[in-house]
């Protein structure tokens, strides 16, 4: 059951979601229908003012998903600040947005497939279901990012925010290259080549659905830890 708080943090997130989502919407179309309109006047040509219109759909369920996923990742504080100031507690905020966000992206998610149904037909229940499950999974990801700067102060954001991706590119590289190093021989080794344990293993579908359960169990674990850790700050 929710509660009336919880409500509250759950009204607070749909309003301000809905009105960038609004805002995003009018200005990304109207500057396309003026850009159609500017060409259709120019080339007189309606037809390819017709064909023009047909990019809309596709390009509002990029704005949508975009917009959902950039309000779970620049708001934590935001949100986390009026809470306080409502008297409403960190485990009634967690809970409030995590329902919030998982109600926005199914939302999100219907309207990008009734969207899609005027460029494509539906591609079937198990194509609609992964599409789901990316959008939910990238949502979380971009919550527990942006609970995790909500601890910072400005100055420590952009430390982190451009350190952090440089750090990230630095060990993939080494990685990359200490593969690269080893000698192994594929032909013979149990755990590598094309009859390899390894290979059956990641080729297995029950293997990468472990792998993204662990992740989601992650994400939400330290998404909640920053959450119930954020203080109010004068920055």
């Amino acid at each position: 059951m929710i509660s009336h708080e919880q409500k509250l943090v759950i009204t607070n997130v749909f309003r301000r979601l809905g009105w960038a989502l609004a805002i995003a919407t009018t200005w990304i179309v109207g500057f396309k229908l003026g850009d159609y309109l500017i060409e259709l006047l120019i080339n007189h040509r309606f037809d390819s003012f017709l064909v023009n219109l047909q990019e809309i759909p596709g390009t509002l369920i990029f704005i949508f998903n975009l917009i959902l996923g950039l309000y779970f990742l620049i708001s934590a504080y935001g949100d986390f600040k009026w809470t306080i100031q409502n008297g409403i507690s960190r485990k009634t905020l967690w809970w409030g947005r995590l329902t919030a966000l998982l109600l926005a992206s199914c939302g999100i998610w219907i309207i990008d497939e009734l969207l899609s149904i005027l460029d494509h037909p539906i591609t079937g229940w198990q194509s609609m279901g992964t599409q789901l499950l990316i959008l939910l999974t990238g949502v979380l990801t971009l919550q527990m990012i942006g609970n995790g700067f909500g601890l910072l102060n400005r100055t420590w954001k952009w430390i982190v925010g451009i350190g952090l991706p440089i750090l990230f590119i630095l060990l993939l590289m080494l990685l990359i290259q200490a593969t690269i190093g080893l000698n192994i021989g594929y032909q013979y080794n149990a755990w590598f080549g094309p009859d390899s344990i390894l290979l059956a293993i990641l080729s297995s579908s029950a293997t990468w659905w472990v792998v993204w359960g662990i992740y989601i169990i992650i994400v939400v674990v330290l998404s909640k830890f920053f959450n119930d850790r954020m203080q109010l700050r004068r920055d």
